[in-house]
């Protein structure tokens, strides 16, 4: 058995690794997310050139106009799905750092009670075993809770973000 010191330590070690775990993830997002930014702008002013180039007189301006307006909207739609779908995969693994490091949290820290306890004068008696017991079951559902509510959540977001991509690619055509 570990002493209340090296225990402490061990869940000090847990959450850190946790955070760490989490702070790379977000810092990996991030780095998508600046990548697909900075492609983003090159395309746009490599595009933008382009047309400028091809452009032979003002007078042709209004034509080519109208038939970039359709190109435009579906880089941009591409562009945001792209967006989504990076910050989506980021918060998935989020979630799945923050699953499996408030387990190993959990079940630390409940053991730790109860040595604590049980070295107590007294011990664990009937009223502090159920004490104990209830303290776990409600913690256990409200990260239960939580954890059904984050995952709803994402598939949410996803069905609205598909439905919407899906009638703006639509509206996209009927432009074009």
């Amino acid at each position: 058995m570990l002493s209340p010191w090296n225990r402490v330590s061990a869940l000090n070690k847990t959450g850190l690794n946790a955070w760490l775990q989490a702070a790379q993830v977000i810092a990996d997002g991030t780095e998508k997310l600046g990548r697909l930014q900075l492609e983003a702008v090159k395309s746009m002013l490599r595009g933008t050139a382009e047309r400028g180039f091809e452009l032979k007189a003002f007078t042709e301006l209004p034509t080519q106009a109208s038939t970039e307006t359709a190109a435009a909207g579906e880089r941009a739609l591409g562009y945001t799905r792209l967006v989504y779908d990076t910050a989506r995969a980021t918060s998935v693994q989020l979630l799945s750092v923050a699953e499996g490091s408030s387990s190993e949290l959990r079940k630390a820290w409940f053991a730790a009670l109860e040595d604590l306890t049980e070295a107590a004068p007294g011990g664990k008696t009937g009223g502090t075993k159920t004490a104990l017991d209830t303290t776990r079951a409600t913690v256990e559902a409200m990260v239960e809770g939580f954890t059904r509510t984050a995952k709803q959540s994402i598939e949410l977001v996803d069905a609205v973000v598909k439905t919407t991509s899906n009638s703006a690619a639509q509206a996209i055509k009927v432009i074009a």
